[in-house]
């Protein structure tokens, strides 16, 4: 039914515009059917609908519910959209998006090369694509991912307070996951998501909705065209900052923050950023090419950079100084523009 998965990721080129059409979405949340969260997919689903969003994926733990079966209440907005899929978990986890069915979970193997690979045949089977999900917990070195073939996605930041993005003694940041896998000659992009359990109890601590998403250009809202629109590329992470424009195109990323509309998301109470203790409060955009190298940084809400080698990513910052004196971070991610062919 959707034989996009591989013909559109040979798509090199990503072109993004403020004059486009962007849906604000998430790709990973849990309900009470796990066993470990705390509403019913009906409230979940409400909540995102109610907090402006424009897609929601129910990625429960190995169950796949029926988008048709969720009843909201109100007057429901046209521009709110259910896509199909389920949290595939297993030795590894990776959320089967816009699938037709149930996903099966039971391969289990010591090379996880192997499961992460039998994941992704599964998804497509039932129509979809996968996002491998949490690559810090449980820890997924580079190595295990670079033999893994259609896999075109990852999640960078997941806003579970115990899922490791930035890295410990004991493990690298996703960052650098994902370099080494670019490096490699990978054609993965990342995604950022909330891996929300709770939304009966608030605090910094729980892990809430509303602090990792997507924004996804699109030519119009439809399970399919927004599960493209990833699939190639088509769209930038987020933890707070909105970006008015974006252009990933040739060798070229330009970018340019929205003011308002980062200010009007860091007024949510529901997003508290990431603590540092050093830094000047205000915004820096990294331009990142292999091997992790921060090859241009720009202060301020505007920048462009050409790539000089084989591929480039965009990282912007955006350092806020609370009124109790603390310093958070929040972040957007550009996917790379690729120049050396794949």
């Amino acid at each position: 039914m959707k034989s996009f998965t591989v013909a559109c990721c040979l798509l090199p080129l990503v072109h993004f515009s403020f004059a486009e059409k962007w849906y604000k979405g998430n790709t990973h949340v849990h309900t009470k059917l796990c066993g470990h969260a705390d509403s019913t997919p009906e409230v979940v689903a409400q909540w995102y609908h109610d907090h402006g969003y424009n897609f929601l994926i129910l990625s429960e733990h190995n169950k796949y519910i029926d988008p048709s079966t969720i009843k909201l209440d109100g007057e429901i907005r046209d521009d709110f959209l259910l896509v199909p899929g389920e949290e595939v978990t297993g030795p590894v986890h990776s959320t089967a998006m816009n699938v037709s069915r149930l996903v099966p979970w039971e391969f289990k193997d010591k090379n996880r090369s192997k499961v992460v690979q039998w994941q992704v045949n599964e998804t497509k089977k039932a129509g979809g694509i996968t996002i491998l999900n949490h690559p810090n917990a449980p820890i997924i070195r580079p190595a295990e991912l670079y033999p893994v073939k259609d896999l075109y996605l990852f999640e960078l930041y997941n806003a579970h307070p115990m899922t490791k993005n930035f890295g410990d003694a004991h493990r690298p940041s996703t960052s650098s996951l994902w370099n080494a896998l670019l490096d490699k000659g990978m054609t993965i992009y990342g995604v950022a998501s909330d891996d929300s359990h709770k939304f009966a109890k608030w605090d910094e601590k729980y892990d809430n909705p509303g602090r990792g998403w997507v924004m996804v250009r699109s030519n119009d809202l439809s399970s399919d065209a927004i599960t493209l629109a990833m699939n190639r590329g088509d769209f930038y992470s987020s933890s707070g900052v909105i970006l008015k424009k974006v252009m990933v195109a040739n060798s070229r990323i330009e970018v340019e923050i929205d003011e308002e509309e980062t200010a009007r998301e860091l007024t949510s109470q529901f997003l508290f950023g990431r603590p540092v203790k050093k830094g000047k409060p205000g915004t820096v955009i990294e331009f990142i090419g292999p091997g992790g190298e921060v090859e241009e940084t720009v202060s301020g809400n505007q920048a462009s950079y050409e790539a000089k080698k084989d591929y480039l990513r965009c990282m912007i910052t955006h350092r806020v100084k609370k009124a109790d004196g603390s310093l958070r971070e929040y972040y957007a991610w550009t996917q790379p523009v690729f120049t050396d062919g794949r």
